[in-house]
């Protein structure tokens, strides 16, 4: 495995450089021996690194979105009977750890490890989680009660309702742990294979990146959650082990070709060294700004900010380009934060989604003369509607990359990052107006004294539910999946283009850690839902208020929505007003050049 030098690291991780680079062409030759040597690696081996690290990001995606499609289903069957929004809330914080422990493996990665060795070491606590899972799946057979009282540490008379559940956190967390960490690393490892290989090789590396990580789901959906539900779930928990422990495997062979990135040290000492020294500099900005001919020194600038008293020219001990960097974390973090609304109604697809799916008929060939299910016959899998959203993200994709945003380029309309993620809200909006008038819907429909109520089973589990076929949730899906293309997709880049190179682990970290956030936003509200003051009875085929949990949503990210496009608005203002100084500034300086003043 080739290593890069950690030179080439910026000045962020070098404490005490201050001194400015040559300004001859000495540079740049420098930078082209560096390429040389880190890309003496065959272009047949740049591309074998790439396709190992696809492919085990394929097979690693199968095996989380295998476990946590159907998880609610799992907990909420028998033999473990828990409560639709515990089962949720399970779900909820799993997904929360997994995205908020990316920030943990991104410094790991970035101070300690490397990636490789953080991803491999990840693989290993993901495994560790799946092979407790699939003991829980055995627990779950029908005539292995025996086992189960051993290893869930009780019968299940005594447990009651939430049966096993110390086994299913330990191994959700583990599980969340390591594909969180996995996850991270995956991004910028792959990026770092072909960093020098310009713009475009980038851009088709990110989009194969993606359509890996929906082939793998697309996997998972259509294959694993059939298992699950028209088999059992041993099987179901068998199948996503055996594809993280090939995903492992194929990401350990790929090592002799990959091109890896030495550990650069901790960029959180020397941001809060920074933050640290422009505090106790706070009151010589007040002096800076106040000097009566600061207005001429500075006008071909902006007034120092905060941060800049760290900077040397203001008195300072770091480099402009250490400051710079700290202050990009500002924009950064207040993007992630105003997306967390959006991720809390994204994933309702793994969880009030099935809820809602499972009172409404599943079944294809469900009789409805005598309201009897027959005893074996297939079933629509209710996470089979989030192929919906796979497939909306897979052909909208390409067609907006191709089509759409080239057009755009080409008739001068700027449609940036930001624009995009707001885009995405207005459809996540109209995704959860979507769900609530289905919910309402199949209320009316169950409280109508002329239609009775269907009883459909799945294992052991019986189902009561309104005679309205599953597929009319394929709207709410597809809209999902159409916000997933530009808002999801959008942050995801920004958190890639954004983040200066001495911190990109931490800003990836950052991103994946607010989406952590926003899931266990979600499971709190569902939690205070069960309030007796509140009390929607959510998962209760005749009294749940989903319809109403569904426009409280709604709301809560339209309000969103207008403060992201305010601030949005705001920003791109600021930002031609800079570059229109910036302009003025420098026909100023020429001018005077040309005068001899």
């Amino acid at each position: 495995m080739a290593e890069e030098s950690s030179d080439e690291s910026r000045p962020l991780l070098n404490g005490d450089q201050t001194k400015a680079g040559p300004s001859d062409g000495s540079a740049l030759k420098g930078v082209m021996q560096h390429q040389t040597q880190t890309y003496g690696l065959s272009k047949c081996t740049r591309r074998g690194a790439c396709g190992a690290i696809l492919l085990s990001v394929m097979f690693e995606r199968l095996t989380f979105y295998g476990i946590s499609s159907n998880m609610v289903l799992f907990l909420n069957g028998t033999p473990f009977s828990w409560k639709a929004y515990d089962a949720a809330g399970a779900i909820l914080l799993f997904l929360g750890i997994s995205y908020a422990f990316s920030v943990v493996g991104g410094l790991i990665a970035d101070t300690l490890l490397g990636r490789f060795k953080t991803i491999m070491l990840s693989f290993v606590i993901y495994i560790i989680g799946s092979i407790i899972l699939v003991m829980i799946g055995y627990v779950s057979l029908d005539d292995k009660e025996k086992f189960g009282n051993f290893f869930c540490n009780g019968t299940r008379a005594q447990q009651g309702s939430n049966y096993c559940s110390w086994a299913v956190y330990v191994s959700l967390i583990t599980l969340a742990i390591g594909s969180g960490a996995v996850r991270v690393n995956m991004p910028p490892f792959g990026g770092d294979q072909v960093r020098f290989e310009g713009p475009e090789i980038m851009r088709m590396f990110f989009n194969w990146f993606y359509w890996a990580i929906n082939v793998g789901s697309l996997i998972a959906m259509a294959g694993i959650t059939t298992l699950q539900q028209n088999l059992n779930f041993f099987y179901g928990f068998l199948v996503p082990l055996g594809s993280l422990v090939l995903a492992a495997g194929i990401f350990l062979v790929g090592r002799t070709w990959y091109l890896s990135r030495k550990p650069m040290g901790s960029v959180l000492t020397n941001t809060m060294k920074i933050i640290f020294e422009a505090f106790r500099k706070r009151r010589m900005r007040e002096t800076v700004n106040a000097r009566p001919d600061s207005s001429q020194l500075l006008s071909s600038q902006p007034k120092p900010s905060f941060l800049d008293m760290a900077k040397v020219r203001f008195g300072g001990s770091f480099h402009e380009s250490m400051v710079d960097d700290v202050k990009s974390l500002k924009k950064i973090i207040l993007v992630f934060l105003g997306l967390t609304p959006y991720w809390v109604v994204y994933f309702q697809m793994q969880t009030t989604f099935l809820i809602q799916g499972l009172s409404m008929r599943f079944s294809p060939d469900y009789n409805k003369t005598d309201h009897v299910h027959p005893a074996i016959k297939f079933q629509i899998p209710i996470a089979w509607l989030s192929l919906f959203d796979i497939i909306a993200v897979i052909l909208l994709l390409p067609f907006l990359d191709r089509i759409i945003y080239p057009w755009l380029d080409r008739h001068g309309v700027n449609f940036t990052l930001l624009r995009r993620m707001t885009l995405g809200m207005v459809f996540s909006i109209l995704a959860m107006i979507t769900a609530g008038v289905l919910e309402h819907v199949r209320l009316e429909w169950a409280h109508d004294p002329s239609h009775q109520m269907i009883n459909q089973t799945i294992g052991n589990t019986t189902y009561i539910g309104a005679d309205i076929w599953v597929f009319w949730q394929i709207p709410q899906y597809t809209l999902i999946g159409f916000s997933e293309v530009f808002a999801s997709v959008a942050g995801l880049e920004f958190a890639y283009a954004m983040a200066p190179r001495s911190m990109q682990g931490l800003i990836m970290g950052l991103y994946y850690s607010t989406i952590g956030l926003a899931a266990l936003l979600g499971g709190a509200i569902l939690k205070v839902t069960t309030l007796p003051s509140i009390n929607w009875l959510i998962g209760n085929p005749y009294k749940g208020r989903l319809d109403l949990y569904f426009y409280m949503l709604a709301v809560g990210q339209a309000v969103a929505l207008i403060v992201f496009a305010a601030v949005t608005l705001v920003h791109e203002s600021k930002e031609r007003r800079q570059r229109a100084g910036m302009v003025i500034n420098r026909q100023g300086t020429e001018e005077r050049t040309l005068t001899g003043t």
